[in-house]
């Protein structure tokens, strides 16, 4: 079966992960391209050779035309994009945060399974043979019970204080707390189960410009630290910030560091060339020395540097997009789905909540 797909949104974002994987998969047929700029919607569409664009959602969403859709428009549109793409009987993959709030994300998510439609939300980062490995040696027993997980996200985005709508509360709603704070939450519920108690502190170290049309706006945060509790007893600590110079390609760095009853475990991605896991018995002496990274998690992903690997992963091992392709070929659900991010912006609203007050921890299991 040949999915027929369109794509709502024009941005880099989509020229440089969904258009390039689609392309690749060979159970893919992108249909068209969507946006608000006529310019860039007819550019986009003759630069990946595609016969049709428009700038009318309402006219684009086309059950006649299509199996499903790729939403990856401004934060403020995924909510009424995906919600009158299941209503004409789109399956969906829809770009994070779900929604701005956490009822709309739920509201996302009852609807599409009560249409049984299957859906994504692609948290890329769980996807890096890193994090895929860090997951196998947990799942293993490597760590045994865990006891404390700490993740640090550092990226330097938001360093020149220019404008950007991930910082403009009305369309991004959260700042760096909803932008990448949903991808740590996400990997951290990965890792190590659900989470019953989060608390917050957010801030916002550098002054933004105002709007290109000179209209004021509330800035929303560009660093937060999150504190949470797993069911399992584990605490976390989650830092994500878009201010740090890391000097790197990619101008940010991941860092993953676990310890349990059996073990402990560094995962280091600097997005540049280096992309290493280390790990120690509880018995033994340090340093942690390097845990080669198997080749099946490898696969065909280039190894020398990070970007390319990052490429590889979604392109040619056709994870995550492929999977969702596949898993709309075959009717079967696939994971991390719109429940889960419904899951992620409930505790990304709680974290708010959180930092609005003392930064205590709420419990989110009520």
């Amino acid at each position: 079966m040949t999915v027929r797909i369109g794509v709502l949104g024009t941005s880099w974002w989509v020229d440089s992960m969904y258009l390039p994987a689609l392309v690749a998969h060979q159970g893919a047929e992108i249909t068209g391209i969507c946006g608000r700029d006529p310019g860039r919607a007819q550019a986009r569409a003759e630069q990946w050779d595609l016969d049709w664009w428009s700038v009318d959602t309402d006219e684009f969403l086309d059950p006649d035309r299509l199996d499903a859709v790729v939403v990856a428009t401004t934060d403020d549109t995924h909510e009424p994009f995906t919600l009158a793409a299941i209503e004409r009987g789109l399956h969906v993959l829809c770009e994070k945060p779900t929604a701005l709030t956490a009822v709309g994300a739920q509201r996302m998510a009852d609807a599409a399974a009560a249409a049984e439609r299957i859906t994504l939300v692609p948290f890329t980062y769980r996807y890096m043979p890193t994090s895929q490995y860090v997951k196998r040696l947990i799942d293993e027993g490597f760590v045994g019970r865990p006891f404390q997980l700490g993740m640090r996200y550092h990226a330097g985005f938001a360093r020149n204080g220019e404008y950007s709508w991930r910082f403009d509360a009305d369309g991004a709603g959260s700042g760096v707390l909803g932008d990448l704070g949903p991808h740590w939450l996400h990997v951290a519920r990965w890792l190590l189960g659900e989470v019953t108690h989060i608390g917050a502190t957010t801030g916002r170290m550098v002054d933004r410009d105002p709007r290109p049309d000179g209209s004021e706006y509330e800035r929303a945060n560009d660093h937060a630290q999150m504190t949470v509790r797993f069911e399992n007893g584990a605490i976390g600590s989650l830092l994500v910030s878009a201010v740090c110079h890391e000097g790197t390609e990619f101008g940010q760095t991941h860092h993953i560091d676990l310890h349990g009853e059996d073990g402990t475990i560094h995962s280091f991605n600097d997005w540049s060339t280096v992309q290493t896991v280390h790990g120690l018995r509880a018995d033994e002496a340090g340093p942690a020395p390097l845990l080669p990274i198997p080749d099946d998690i490898w696969g065909s992903s280039r190894r020398d540097r990070v970007p390319d690997t990052y490429k590889d992963v979604f392109r040619v091992e056709q994870r995550m997009i492929g999977e969702w392709i596949d898993a709309v070929a075959a009717g079967v659900p696939c994971d991390p789905d719109l429940a889960e991010g419904a899951r992620v912006q409930r505790l990304v609203e709680a974290a708010q909540t959180s930092a609005a007050g003392d930064g205590g921890l709420i419990d989110v299991t009520v």
